[in-house]
């Protein structure tokens, strides 16, 4: 159910930046690449290239309450039946690179630096395996974020703090940012104020750093 909110979440920001890929100007014409490697798969939508870059993976125990509208017996027999381990959930990560053939876009940017080293490098990947397919960061022309979880805004910056997209201008839904970014948003809010304080680091370091 996760994995699938967040494929229609980053489709819909990929919808939603649509508009805009041709009215921004482009600092970088990226030439359309063609090698395939296992950690990155190309395709083809009309004459836009799309890249998904993996970002790794998280494998965690099933616990009793990770689903709240299923018991873990029902998980189980539907892991069973896609013939994956019983009592473990495994969540697989990849953001994506879109080359218009003008500009240069990435959709969410993965767990970041400080998540390849906590994961001893399971997760945290996207920036090493964006350059094998090619990739150079400097080059990006947009950045689109589809929501803020971790996830998906950690890899905003390097490990060393800076912008890890120098370049590109960095599109974030308003409900979204107004969400995690509203105080009294934040005060009505259950268990969200750690990620808040996550979040709010990952933009205003990267807009402190382009000062």
């Amino acid at each position: 159910m996760e994995l699938t909110r967040r494929h229609a979440m980053a489709g819909a920001a990929a919808i939603a930046a649509a508009p805009l890929l041709s009215s921004v100007p482009a600092k970088a014409a990226a030439p359309v690449a063609d090698k395939q490697a296992p950690s990155f798969y190309r395709y083809k939508v009309g004459d836009i290239q799309v890249t998904v870059v993996s970002d790794g993976r998280s494998t965690f125990p099933l616990e009793d309450s990770f689903l709240t509208n299923a018991k873990k017996d029902e998980v189980n027999a539907v892991l069973e039946k896609a013939f994956l381990p019983r009592d473990t959930v495994t969540f697989y990560f990849a953001p994506l690179v879109i080359n218009t053939g003008g500009k240069l876009v990435v959709i969410d940017t993965g767990n970041g630096p400080v998540a390849k080293v906590n994961s001893k490098g399971a997760a945290g990947q996207f920036a090493d395996n964006m350059a094998a397919a090619g990739f150079d960061p400097k080059a990006v022309d947009m950045v689109v974020i589809s929501h803020f979880h971790g996830d998906h805004v950690n890899g905003l910056l390097t490990a060393e703090g800076t912008p890890a997209f120098p370049n590109a201008e960095v599109l974030v839904p308003a409900t979204e940012w107004k969400f995690w970014m509203d105080d009294g948003e934040m005060s009505r809010a259950t268990g969200a104020r750690h990620q808040r304080s996550l979040v709010r680091s990952r933009f205003r370091d990267s807009q402190r750093a382009h000062r």
